[in-house]
């Protein structure tokens, strides 16, 4: 087991060139009982050898798009954050209540195959009306999936929405469903005097309404290589501000890494007074940001991971968009997401800290400590892979894991596109 990824190490256990170590673990109703050093558990349960297989904690997906997903082929993305925009918005027409349910059914069945154990959704907010509609479709979902994969709402509008007349009841609506508040900040533009004066402003408002209610905020910040949409001083401030003392998570933060290094610092370090924290989605940034007709990208489209880290800051990974109009691609796999990120943000050499983007920082950034790491007494929610090495998991596909709810195997099979495209009436669906 990596060590990072355990509560604390066993006496008596030596780690590895790769900071893993060997040890025994017993499960007892569903919950690890006991850790011990490899080959040293009290012989009072029936054994399974893994023969120094590597066993990780589930999965944990903190920044997903549930209801826009598994569009493909009705939807043929063009690569460009607009043309995800225009493309979703012909794609609405189509998000009846049996067409979200399929999709949507359809991620969550792929993310509890790859070994998934929470997901936060951000759900499409834009007005009440359309609001009530996708968060009742996240309700079905969480009752459908109740016992195997957590699901939690997070909102997500144009920040206008939260000094408009529905703010209060947009608030309202997600606590009653258990969710969280969030916008996307990049929609304001700047004032004629060169400030972020309305974006301030409503800022403070979803502070405000947040506070009142108890909830959390995760927010879409900066997708864009534009340094002149830079919006991560604003938030720091307005939480500053507002005395807020739930979680503040940031999105994105894609033109963070563009940025000169000074100001890098500098936006880090209030960040940090701000008590801010950071998701990454390595997969869909590289393939949306940067993107020219004819020219290969110059930019890796992601945050400043690394700064971020050695600042302190948790930073998180996301899988985001999955086949829709924004990204063609993905399969709720955050083992492959996770391989993404150490190569992109190069979180290698050492890994240390790098396989909690995951798992254990996603979990504490969801309120759920109990999730995303080994220990005694928590759920034994767990994937083995067949590989003996760090390297060997991080190197192959490990299509063949094998994944633990409870500590009982997972049998349920990665369900299969073409029926998916049969029950959404897209078989005939030519090129």
């Amino acid at each position: 087991m990596p060590a990072e990824l355990v509560v604390s190490q066993p006496v008596g256990t030596v780690k590895d060139a790769e900071g893993a170590f060997l040890l025994d673990i017993l499960i007892d109703q569903g919950r690890v009982a006991g850790l011990f050093p490899g080959g040293t558990a009290p012989d009072t349960a029936p054994r399974v050898a893994l023969e120094g297989r590597h066993l990780w904690p589930a999965f944990i997906d903190m920044h997903t798009h549930l209801d826009c997903g598994h569009a493909i082929p009705r939807v043929r993305p063009d690569g460009t954050i607009h043309g995800g925009f225009s493309l979703t918005a012909v794609d609405w027409l189509r998000w009846t209540d049996d067409d979200l349910d399929l999709r949507m059914n359809f991620g969550m069945a792929c993310a509890y195959a790859h070994g998934v154990a929470a997901l936060r959704s951000h759900v499409d907010s834009e007005t009440l009306a359309y609001s009530q509609h996708h968060w009742s479709a996240l309700d079905r979902m969480r009752a459908k999936w109740a016992g195997k994969v957590d699901l939690q709402g997070v909102t997500i509008c144009a920040m206008e929405a939260w000094v408009g007349d529905d703010a209060r009841a947009l608030a309202d609506l997600a606590a009653e469903r258990g969710g969280i508040l969030g916008g996307v900040t990049d929609t304001l533009e700047r004032g004629e005097n060169g400030t972020y004066d309305a974006l301030a402003h409503a800022l403070d408002r979803l502070f405000a309404l947040a506070k009142e209610r108890g909830l959390d905020v995760d927010l879409h910040v900066d997708q864009t290589e534009d340094l002149s949409a830079f919006t991560i001083p604003e938030i720091a401030r307005a939480r500053l501000r507002s005395g807020f003392q739930g979680r503040v998570v940031l999105g994105h933060c894609v033109n963070l890494s563009l940025m000169p290094p000074e100001v890098i610092d500098s936006t880090l370090s209030l960040a940090r007074e701000a008590d801010l924290a950071f998701v990454s989605m390595p997969t869909p940034m590289m393939y949306l940001m940067d993107r020219k007709p004819g020219r290969t990208p110059r930019w890796r489209g992601v945050t400043a991971a690394k700064e971020i880290r050695a600042s302190g800051l948790p930073l998180a990974i996301g899988g985001d968009n999955c086949r829709d109009a924004w990204f063609a691609y993905g399969d709720h796999d955050m083992l492959d997401t996770l391989k993404q990120a150490i190569r992109v943000f190069q979180a290698d050499e050492p890994l240390t800290g790098s396989l909690a983007m995951a798992s254990r920082t996603p979990a504490d950034l969801i309120g759920r400590p109990d999730l995303g790491r080994i220990g005694v007494g928590l759920p034994a929610h767990m994937v083995i892979f067949a590989a003996r090495s760090l390297n060997v998991v991080l190197s192959r596909d490990q299509a063949d894991r094998i994944v633990l709810h409870h500590g009982r195997r997972v049998t349920d099979p990665l369900p299969l596109h073409h029926e998916l495209e049969a029950a959404l009436g897209l078989s005939e669906t030519k090129p």
